[in-house]
């Protein structure tokens, strides 16, 4: 019997989830299939089919998934860079900086998904928008720490900032894009009273 065989159930599910995480950011929804997370969890069709009846119920537990712990790394993250003494405003582009410039680094997985319309159905575009409003929904808190009387745009502007910088560093595969967009995130500061 093989170890996967005798997986528990959460562990098989931790196994397929990890795998799809690894193959959906690697080489795209479309690019990925069942098979290859068998392969790659070392999960038996027949297992992974009784989890996820089809690929789309395994995205619909991967972008679940991927949201879960994204966030969980990105507030620890910007947490860390704020005790460090970072304005929590320019915080988060210090944690995207860190994270750019890890090998693999493809960019947004929740915007690069989007891009392969063909596969996305209602129910990921829902858990893609959940996503980035609890993105705007943390820079809000992040502006409200130091600046109460920040005026309403502004997370919402720091998100299509941040957004936009990642976007811009993976296509031109440099970090250049955050700083400049860090920079001028910094110029704004300038004029919003603390």
């Amino acid at each position: 019997m093989s170890p996967a065989a005798t997986m528990s159930t959460d562990d098989a599910r931790r196994a397929v989830l990890r795998a799809a995480d690894d193959l959906f950011y690697a080489h795209g929804i479309t690019g990925v299939v069942m098979s290859d997370i068998r392969d790659a969890s070392g999960v038996s069709m027949r297992r992974l089919y009784a989890m996820y009846p089809s690929k789309r119920d395994l995205v619909t537990g991967w972008l679940t998934e991927r949201h879960v712990t994204w966030m969980a790394w990105f507030t620890t993250s910007v947490d860390r860079h704020i005790a460090a003494g970072t304005d929590p405003v320019l915080a988060p582009f210090d944690a995207i900086g860190d994270w750019v410039t890890t090998p693999g680094f493809r960019g947004c997985a929740f915007i690069n998904s989007l891009a392969e319309a063909s596969e996305m159905a209602d129910v990921h575009h829902t858990i893609i928008t959940a996503h980035k409003r609890d993105l705007v929904e943390h820079l809000a808190e992040l502006a409200r720490r130091e600046r109460p009387d920040a005026p309403a745009w502004l997370a919402p502007a720091l998100a299509v900032i941040v957004d936009g910088a990642i976007v811009q560093c993976t296509i031109f595969a440099s970090s250049d894009p955050l700083t400049a967009a860090r920079c001028a995130v910094h110029q704004l500061l300038e004029t919003i009273p603390t």
